[in-house]
């Protein structure tokens, strides 16, 4: 018979596990697996729940999704298992990873490759089944950059905080998007990872990084800029500091150095895309062109903000017999129009109040990524609808995120109210997003 092994011989699992992987990693995984199952819990039962109680939307959804994408098997118990991660966008790149870019459907080039290519790649595993290695592509990225933020927050801080700041990334209303067919938590990870290696002088992964954000959105291009101010005025104590003079005023800023150059690479993803769009559709520009189709035209932030206040003071006019708009639509009601406007129009402010809050709370390359990601938008706004898609766009944007995080860890208790809210909140989401209603 046997001798009885020795209990405390035998580590756990667990504890093994912990010294493969390091103990914050996998603290950092478990946290972040536990706010991402309750929030895709949340969205999941909204989701079936909407289409148990009002039915698909047959109409609508044929006119958004007609070769239907989001309904691969036609089979309604399976299908609805699908909905709360496929809708609205959700279509294009799934016409994407199968059948790629098309000089007959150029509103498919304002649909940047990377996110498409890897479900195609994935999907080859799967016998070609796109939807779910588009969710498994959407539900991984997702689960390491929750990851990758509670290592990052819980360095700077500490793990009470990043585990605030994870859950309130995976309770946003927004956060739908992170586990849809969509390229929010692809982008959130490379974006992350882009400026946290370039806060350890890790330049060569920062552009990398970079490179791949920019084939992921159009955005990503303008990580170079945050890139820039981490080079100049990223405070570590290494960094070697010189003063240079302009007239009354002292500037100073990080001594240069030469790894630095490695930021040159950002731009790389999108020039290989338009390189791609040139020989697949024979026009390079067909990015910027497909713009076009959603009526969005070059003004400015405070232009692309004024036509957002706009759109709000308008339509409250417009209900209290001041005047009339017309309506975007035949057949909308200005009190529904005026409802969207406003909640579009308070997620802007927000997400502006959030990052002036921690300005002096964050490294200053992050409040500059915050203020390009929320400009960007508001300066292409939509004549349909100025701040049109405004609160995925913030979404996408980890800085905001991570200043919503700090303020609701700022004060012991304030999560207690908060997480409910959230997450109500993005149970409305979902429904708004698997009735076809509204992709906010």
């Amino acid at each position: 018979m046997a001798a009885p092994r020795d209990r405390a011989a035998t580590p756990r699992f667990a504890a093994t596990v912990e010294e493969a992987f390091g103990a914050d990693l996998v603290l950092a995984l478990r946290e972040a697996v536990r706010a991402f199952a309750l929030s895709r819990a949340v969205v999941w039962i909204a989701g079936l729940l909407t289409i148990v109680l009002f039915g698909w939307a047959g109409s609508r959804g044929a006119r958004l999704d007609p070769l239907w994408e989001c309904r691969p098997t036609a089979v309604g118990g399976l299908d609805a298992l699908i909905a709360p991660g496929c809708r609205w966008d959700s279509t294009w790149y799934l016409t994407i990873a199968g059948s790629g870019y098309s000089p007959a459907e150029p509103a498919r080039s304002a649909f940047f490759p990377l996110y498409p290519l890897l479900t195609s790649i994935v999907s080859a595993p799967l016998g070609g089944a796109l939807v779910p290695a588009g969710l498994l592509v959407s539900w991984s990225a997702a689960i390491a950059f929750l990851t990758a933020l509670h290592q990052v927050v819980a360095r700077a801080r500490d793990r009470a905080t990043a585990r605030t700041v994870v859950r309130v990334a995976a309770y946003v209303p927004p956060a739908v998007f992170l586990s849809a067919i969509y390229t929010e938590s692809l982008f959130l990870l490379l974006s992350l990872g882009c400026l946290a290696a370039a806060r350890r002088d890790r330049w060569l992964l920062a552009g990398a990084l970079g490179a791949l954000a920019s084939s992921c959105r159009s955005i990503g291009v303008l990580l170079v800029l945050p890139l820039l101010v981490e080079v100049l005025w990223g405070r570590r104590s290494d960094a070697r500091t010189v003063a240079r003079t302009v007239g009354r005023w002292t500037i100073r800023h990080r001594a240069l150095r030469a790894d630095v150059a490695w930021i040159a690479l950002v731009p790389l993803g999108l020039l290989a895309y338009a390189t791609y769009l040139g020989l697949a559709t024979a026009d390079p520009l067909g990015a910027v062109r497909a713009q076009g189709d959603w009526a969005r035209q070059f003004l400015t932030p405070i232009g692309g903000l004024g036509a957002g206040v706009w759109a709000v003071v308008g339509r409250t006019g417009e209900l209290a017999g001041a005047w009339s708009m017309p309506p975007l639509v035949d057949g909308q009601q200005a009190g529904l129009l005026l409802a969207r406007d406003a909640v579009l129009l308070a997620v802007v402010v927000v997400a502006i109040a959030a990052l002036w809050w921690a300005r002096r709370r964050m490294p200053v390359s992050w409040l500059a990524w915050g203020a390009i990601s929320l400009a960007y938008p508001l300066s292409v706004p939509s004549s349909q609808q100025p701040l049109m898609s405004l609160p995925r766009f913030a979404m996408a944007c980890f800085p905001i995120v991570v200043a919503l995080g700090l303020w609701a860890h700022a004060r012991p208790g304030r999560m207690r109210w908060l997480a409910p809210l959230l997450l109500a909140l993005q149970a409305g989401w979902a429904i708004l997003f698997v009735s076809w209603v509204w992709a906010p």
